[in-house]
């Protein structure tokens, strides 16, 4: 649970949301907010129009079509320079 101040913005009254929590249910500059008071309490939700879903494959589909066996190569670069050279 986030606590959040009400602070004075022209003449009205706002509340500054916190970049994290905008960025879990998709929110950017400019996005719409539906409010509505329920039981006592003010409830904010974003209009789903606006929020950006970005669909992230699985691993597995990824690699899906590949059919030969990766083999880790060794990729460092200059002669050693310590222990690791025995």
């Amino acid at each position: 649970m986030t606590t959040l101040t009400l602070s004075k913005w022209g003449n009205a009254q706002a509340v500054r949301l916190p970049k994290d929590m905008r960025e879990q249910v998709g929110m950017t500059d400019g996005s719409r907010i539906e409010a509505t008071v329920k039981d006592g309490a003010i409830v904010l939700r974003p209009i789903r129009k606006n929020v950006r879903i970005i669909r992230v494959p699985r691993l597995a589909d990824v690699f899906r079509d590949r059919t030969e066996e990766y083999k880790a190569v060794e990729e460092l670069g200059g002669s050693a320079v310590g222990e690791e050279a025995l």
